[in-house]
């Protein structure tokens, strides 16, 4: 019975050791992860840390809606900005020269702007301007003013959008 109770406390004896090793190597792991996450001159509590990321995040998130009001707001300034351009240059006199006369439409997104022509001649120039809304005018265009605002209006002669 003595070379029982010598047997089981030898194996009791080597259990506390191999635990204590263990509870070592697990306060050895505690505080690579403590010089990991609370390290530097501010060490904060986990808790800390978790609620300012919880502030940060709310701060985000107003911000991304304060981003996405102004976006908006960018949106429909941007449509009543010129985005169609379409140019037509020709020769309205017969007489030699070149193509020095032209008519250009500049259109928003609601196909609303100014048509100009300017025609070019050997004694003087004019300019003429008229006004185009919803795609119409209430002057009649001429054939390469008509051809101006139908350029404008394709998609190969439209500035892209954002």
């Amino acid at each position: 019975m003595n070379f029982q109770l010598s047997t089981i406390t030898l194996i009791l004896a080597g259990l506390a050791f191999i635990l204590g090793l263990y509870c070592l190597w697990q306060i050895a792991a505690m505080n690579k992860l403590k010089k990991t996450f609370f390290a530097g001159e501010k060490a904060l509590s986990l808790e800390s840390v978790i609620y300012s990321l919880k502030q940060e995040l709310r701060d985000s998130r107003e911000q991304e809606a304060i981003l996405g009001q102004s976006l908006t707001e960018l949106k429909t300034q941007v449509a009543f900005a010129i985005q169609k351009v379409g140019l037509v240059r020709f020769n309205p006199f017969n007489d030699g020269g070149g193509n020095f006369s032209f008519s250009i439409a500049l259109l928003d997104e609601h196909n609303t702007g100014v048509l100009i022509t300017s025609m070019y001649g050997r004694e003087q120039n004019r300019i003429y301007t008229k006004k185009i809304k919803n795609g119409k005018c209430e002057i009649k265009l001429t054939e390469e003013e008509q051809q101006a605002v139908a350029k404008a209006n394709s998609k190969y002669e439209t500035i892209p959008k954002l």
